[in-house]
C-alpha cells in the first residue's frame, strides 16, 4: 500500500478503489496517488449503483384544450363562451413561462379576443397581482419578457386557467375557437 493520510477519521478507504493506491483516513489532509477521471455530466444524475438522484430539470407541462363555440342559429342551445384549461403535473413542478394560443376554426388568431378571466390558479393560489381580464396574446409564443413567478405545484396539483370570449366574436354554432396552453418550468426528475 502507498502512504497514509490521516485527517478527521470520519472517512476510511482507498482513494482509487484499488489495492495499490494511497489509503485515505479522514476527510481532510493531502491525497496522493493516481488522478481521478472526471465524471461525465450525464452521470451526475445517478449514484454509483445506478440509482437516479432527484434533480431539477427544465421541462414543460401541457394543458387540456378548450373549445369555445358560437350560439346556434335557431333552436335550443347556448353558446359556449367560457372554459377552463387544466394541467396536473405528475411530479413536482414550478412554472416560469406560460405559452398560450387561441385560434378560430377558419385559422385566424383570436389571441386578443380570448381573455384569461378571472385568473390563473395553482391549487388554491391565484397567480397575478389581481383578478381581471388579460388577453391570451400577452402569453403568445413570440411574447418577450413574460416570465412569471408561479408557486410550486406538487404531484397531482390542479393548475387551472379560466378563459372566456366576449359575445360577438363567435357568430354561430359553426364558429369555434380552440384555446391551448403550455407551461415551461422546472420539474424534479
Amino acid at each position: 500500500m502507498g502512504s497514509m493520510v490521516l485527517g478527521g477519521l470520519d472517512v476510511v478507504g482507498d482513494m482509487d478503489g484499488d489495492m495499490d493506491g494511497d489509503m485515505v483516513l479522514g476527510a481532510g489532509g493531502r491525497h496522493h496517488g493516481a488522478k481521478r477521471v472526471p465524471t461525465p455530466r450525464w452521470m451526475n444524475a445517478t449514484t454509483s449503483q445506478g440509482v437516479s438522484r432527484p434533480q431539477e430539470e427544465l421541462d414543460y407541462l401541457p394543458f387540456s384544450f378548450v373549445t369555445l363555440q358560437g350560439p346556434p342559429a335557431e333552436g335550443p342551445g347556448a353558446a359556449i363562451l367560457a372554459g377552463t384549461l387544466i394541467a396536473q403535473p405528475q411530479r413536482p413542478f414550478r412554472a416560469e413561462r406560460l405559452i398560450m394560443g387561441a385560434i378560430k376554426n377558419d385559422g385566424s388568431d383570436l389571441g386578443n379576443a380570448v381573455l384569461i378571466d378571472p385568473a390563473i390558479y395553482v391549487g388554491a393560489v391565484q397567480v397575478g397581482a389581481a383578478q381581471g381580464s388579460t388577453p391570451v396574446s400577452v402569453f403568445a409564443a413570440n411574447a418577450f419578457g413574460v416570465r412569471l413567478s408561479m408557486p410550486a405545484a406538487g404531484q397531482g396539483t390542479l393548475i387551472k386557467i379560466f378563459v372566456r370570449i366576449p359575445d360577438g366574436f363567435l357568430t354561430d354554432s359553426t364558429t369555434t375557437a380552440l384555446i391551448s396552453a403550455t407551461l415551461i418550468g422546472r420539474a424534479m426528475r
